[in-house]
């Protein structure tokens, strides 16, 4: 699809004002500069692992993510379950870290054509910034674009269908929004391979009976032609 120059220049300024020094290692070879690509990472992987810390103890927690562009800021959106000791250390967090994760794999070197480490190929995305404490009326909205997202087909069990008692439940989560002031998405996917290896190295991984691994192979056939 093609879009506008002015379009293109705003996606552009968007993705400039979000991107930042974060404590990802991010060789220039790996790092994916492209907002698009951004945005269709999260949304593609949006179980995702909420980082923060409090009194020098670490907490993290799994969640599905919702991913927002919203007056040109990316904001995400999540819920923990009330009595989660991590909410402790959301409320007024200015600096809170959510990884998420793609495409992964081993890659032995017996694939490569001369003889070199084994290491593993991944996609990952790290984003920072300050979390806010959802009221009622957002958490509840957000349930219900949650819900309707993922309840599909003919019995879907969409959130206005929810019963009174069902809905009372959310008063036992606690929802969150952050919104993002660094990005970083890397796609480490042997780039630095030659032609013959990298081929070799997908055509291993899609021969493989570990759906994880032909998921790799699909994601570095994009990245390669």
């Amino acid at each position: 699809m093609r879009i506008s120059a002015f379009l293109f220049i705003m996606m552009l300024i968007l993705f400039n004002n979000i991107k930042g020094e974060m404590g990802m290692f991010l060789p220039e070879l790996f790092k994916v500069e492209d907002f698009n690509a951004l945005i269709d990472f999260l949304r593609k992987n949006p179980f995702a692992t909420v980082i923060s810390s409090k009194d020098d103890m670490p907490y993290a927690t799994q969640v599905p993510v919702m991913v927002d562009v919203v007056d040109e800021e990316v904001v995400l959106s999540f819920h923990l379950a009330r009595p989660n000791p991590q909410n402790k250390t959301l409320e007024h967090s200015k600096n809170v870290l959510i990884q998420f994760t793609g495409a992964h794999g081993y890659v032995s070197s017996s694939w490569y054509e001369q003889e070199e480490v084994s290491t593993w190929n991944y996609q990952a995305a790290q984003l920072t910034g300050e979390c806010v404490v959802l009221n009622e009326d957002e958490l509840m909205e957000d349930l219900k674009r949650l819900t309707d997202h993922y309840e599909t087909g003919d019995n879907a069990r969409t959130f206005d269908t929810l019963s009174e008692d069902v809905l009372k439940q959310a008063k036992g989560i606690i929802g969150y929004k952050v919104k993002v002031r660094e990005a970083c998405l890397k796609y480490k996917l042997s780039q630095n391979r030659s032609d013959k290896d990298y081929k070799n190295i997908v055509l291993n991984l899609r021969e493989s009976d570990n759906q994880d691994d032909n998921r790799l192979a699909a994601e570095m056939e994009k990245l390669r032609d």
